[in-house]
């Protein structure tokens, strides 16, 4: 799959990345949208600023990160504890800040937990 991962400058970088694996109470969603916020770009400028407070916090992303926390699309996969949800299923979602499977990318990983269904007359955006 393609996703983008955030760097400091800012800056964005196009890879392909394996299709993210999922715990037993998270989904797997197929992104259709990815809200952006501006901690996306703050965050790998503060991990590379020795003079900041979260430089040692933030050192795991210095070499990039997909910050999507934002999500909405269609869940593929469900773990085997999730019982809410189930593959084709309109959703949005909050991706666990600066884990891997953020939503800058065609697939996203989400808690069960943070995760709500959209009625029909919901749009994605």
């Amino acid at each position: 799959m393609k996703e983008i991962i955030n760097l400091p400058g800012p800056s964005t970088k196009l890879i392909d990345s394996p299709i993210p694996d999922i715990n037993d109470d998270q989904v797997l969603i197929k992104v259709v949208v990815s809200g952006s916020n501006p901690k996306d770009w703050k965050v790998p400028e503060l991990a590379v600023n020795q003079d900041s407070a979260f430089f040692q916090r933030y050192a795991r992303v210095r070499q990039g990160v997909n910050q999507g926390d934002d999500i909405a699309g269609v869940v593929v996969k469900t773990g085997k504890n999730v019982v809410e949800f189930k593959e084709g299923d309109r959703v949005a979602a909050f991706h666990e800040m600066l884990a891997p499977g953020g939503s800058y990318a065609e697939y996203a990983v989400a808690w069960a937990h943070t995760t709500f269904h959209l009625p029909a007359e919901v749009s994605f955006e």
